[in-house]
């Protein structure tokens, strides 16, 4: 009984102070500490610093005190990045970007996107491959990501977030300083063959789909790369055309410039009309005549000058050093192009026969041979005129519907395909064949070898 007495008096005695108003019982608020560190130096004075080292890999000393800023612009949400983080010198108009090795995943819970970071440093260490600097953590002469435990250590997260502004731009105006930066390019749409594909689960898609965008005002390529790992791998490539926001940067290689999607949620393609170009098309149904109208192997051409004694046209629309160049592989001349390495964005150039007269002719149709090596994108086009006369941008051209060959991304090749036989029975007169490379450095830079130009009839 006395122990029952004892347990009532303790609940009564509970209830009667919970009753009781005092400040002693209230929940304290949380506040969470400022921090007290100010970045001291940005992005491009940290490439400096391996610019100016003239070493491969450079390490910041362990009493360095240098603290870049940063903005988050990569996200791993949809698994379209992988402890791959990316950091731009502002939330809007970025002047420049970084790319930064970590061995964490799913960091957008804690490095979320628009998020301001500030990172010591000190013991961390930078390459560039390639126009693309790396930060990370140097382990027998290599970077690698620095290990989840040391993190904090290095990367400070702010309280601040921000509206990450993606900075509009063109395809031509694309630089090798603005890999890192997010972008936003409009009036795009998916090249032809490219439509009803998935964005990277094709059977062929080994690590990323990627998948040509051509901007419709100059009809330039570009690359969007997606992760075989991401939630949208298997989501069907739009018909439309339209805008989209993206992180610029270059593949793991760092032998191609790409674009790369954090979500769908920046991907906005909605408009029905499209751009693709209008072929020439000659209804008649023609057998192969027996007649060599014109026939071009390039085997007399000793040095690339050699053509224009030939009667072709080489030439580079915006006065470039990039032209068609003389190769020669296993005894075989052909005539070779690439933006690789070129330093112009764009890149366009023009190879274009002498003159071909088809008065005294019927049934014409046209072959040439292609092979693509380090292929990142088709860009080699063939068209036709009837009043070129030595300026490209004064003649009337029509487009030929040819196939182009596709090659391996990271080597060359040795064989080459046939263009189809392109019907020229609807023309007359004197004809033009051009092949039009329109690439960039950075953008699409495939190399092409061209070969055996030929036109058969009656």
């Amino acid at each position: 009984m006395k122990k029952t007495n004892r347990t009532l008096t303790i609940i009564l005695l509970v209830l009667i102070v919970s009753c009781v108003q005092t400040d002693d019982f209230e929940i304290p608020k949380v506040e969470i500490e400022e921090i007290n560190i100010t970045a001291n130096t940005n992005i491009q004075a940290i490439k400096y610093a391996l610019d100016q080292s003239e070493e491969d890999i450079y390490t910041f000393n362990a009493d360095d005190t240098s603290i870049m800023q940063g903005y988050v612009i990569s996200s791993d949400e949809a698994g379209n990045f992988y402890k791959t983080l990316i950091l731009q010198d502002n939330y809007e108009n970025p002047s420049a970007g970084i790319e930064m090795s970590i061995d964490l995943k799913s960091y957008f819970t804690k490095y979320n996107f628009g998020r301001k970071v500030l990172i010591k440093m000190a013991g961390l260490s930078i390459a560039n491959n390639e126009g693309k600097y790396i930060i990370g953590y140097l382990i027998k002469n290599k970077i690698e990501a620095i290990p989840e435990p040391l993190l904090n250590s290095y990367i400070i997260r702010t309280q601040e977030t921000e509206s990450i502004i993606p900075k509009k731009t063109s395809l031509t105006q694309l630089k090798n300083h603005s890999i890192g930066t997010y972008i936003q390019l409009e009036n795009l749409q998916f090249r032809n063959d490219e439509v009803g594909k998935t964005f990277a689960g094709e059977s062929f898609d080994e690590f990323n789909g990627d998948r040509i965008l051509i901007q419709c005002e100059n009809q330039i390529n570009t690359i969007l790369s997606t992760s075989t790992f991401s939630d949208f791998k298997s989501n069907l490539i739009s018909d439309k055309k339209g805008t989209l926001s993206a992180v610029f940067t270059k593949d793991y290689y760092a032998k191609k410039h790409v674009l790369v999607l954090n979500d769908l949620t920046s991907f906005d393609f909605i408009e029905d009309e499209r751009c693709d170009p209008s072929f020439l098309i000659c209804d008649s149904n023609i057998t192969n005549g027996s007649k060599l109208i014109f026939y071009e192997n390039f085997q007399e051409v000793k040095k690339t000058k050699d053509l224009e004694a030939l009667g072709w046209t080489n030439i580079n629309a915006y006065l470039g050093n990039e032209k068609f160049n003389k190769r020669t592989s296993q005894g075989n001349v052909s005539m070779q192009i690439s933006a690789y390495n070129s330093g112009e964005n764009p890149l366009e150039a023009w190879l274009i026969t002498p003159v071909i007269n088809l008065d005294n002719s019927s049934n014409e149709i046209l072959t040439f041979d292609t092979k693509a090596s380090y292929d990142n994108g088709t860009i080699l086009t063939a068209w036709v005129s009837t009043d070129f006369n030595k300026n490209i941008s004064d003649a009337t051209w029509q487009q030929l519907n040819v196939k182009i060959s596709v090659g391996p991304g990271n080597t060359y090749v040795n064989d080459y395909i046939s263009s189809g036989e392109i019907n020229l029975e609807c023309l007359d007169g004197d004809v033009f064949i051009a092949l039009k490379y329109l690439g960039g450095d950075p953008g699409v830079s495939t190399t092409y070898d061209v070969d055996n130009f030929k036109i058969i009839g009656d």
